[in-house]
């Protein structure tokens, strides 16, 4: 199982890309305006969206990605997600005002383009060459991390989740964990604003670090420019010993 990593979800101060992350080319781990710099071959792979939550830089890119299925008759997709943030994108985003409604749009197979399940944490669902398990996260609004099983190896994403220690805990339980993709969005300095945001600074991060097994990568992504440089330094100096610390970019991929 492949996983890579495309575009830039925190804007241009940001040097990390999070909110595409493409396993085996047919699905997204979240979907955010940058997937436009894709093919339209690899849009129309695309037939698979994990969803964490419903803030925008995490879905902005769904109806570019709809739009072209609907355009050259591609499959559609089917997004996993929380029924509260289905609910909202429903009601906020694919209401036939900002965007059509494609769950009222058949593709010429006669599926729906757009097709919703929702799912709580616990649930697992099969991926063509492993298993994508939803996971806890502590966010603003109702959301979901996931876990990505592979034939040998997995992967845990945090999302944009604060620390929550029962996604730690869990992550670190799972035998084949080999990597673990990490969210932060805010300096120590900003500790207040992150807490009130649901996101994650280094300070809230590296008590977590403890629990992960030794050898796993950690991959630190949505680092800010100005904090880059010092937040890696932070984390690679006080974290364990065992555990790898890097910084995610947009040419990093991952074998599972």
């Amino acid at each position: 199982m492949n996983v890579t990593v495309a575009g830039n979800a925190n804007g241009t101060d940001r040097c990390a890309p999070v909110s595409n992350i493409i396993i085996d080319g047919n699905t997204l781990i979240d979907c955010d305006s940058s997937i436009e710099t894709l093919r339209v071959e690899q849009l129309l792979h695309i037939h698979r969206v994990l969803l964490s939550h419903a803030h925008f830089e995490h879905c902005g890119g769904l109806p570019f990605l709809l739009a072209c299925h609907a355009e050259y008759n591609g499959p559609g997709i089917t997004l996993y997600s929380q029924q509260e943030t289905i609910d909202s994108l429903k009601t906020h985003l694919f209401n036939d005002e900002l965007c059509p409604d494609y769950t009222a749009i058949n593709t010429p197979a006669g599926e729906a383009l757009l097709r919703f399940i929702p799912v709580e944490v616990g649930d697992a669902l099969p991926l063509p060459d492993g298993m994508a398990t939803a996971l806890p996260a502590q966010h603003k609004v109702p959301a979901v991390s996931w876990l990505i099983e592979g034939p040998w190896r997995a992967l845990a994403y945090t999302c944009d989740s604060t620390c929550c220690p029962a996604f730690w805990h869990w992550a670190a339980n799972v035998p084949s964990l080999s990597d673990i993709i990490c969210e932060i969005t805010y300096s120590n300095e900003q500790n207040e604003k992150a807490h009130a945001e649901g996101r994650m600074t280094p300070v809230m991060l590296l008590p977590m670090l403890d629990v992960v097994p030794p050898n796993v990568q950690v991959w630190i992504s949505g680092l800010a420019q100005e904090h880059r440089n010092k937040t890696l330094g932070e984390l690679r100096h006080n974290a364990p010993p065992a555990v790898n610390v890097c910084e995610l970019r947009q040419d990093t991929v991952i074998d599972l």
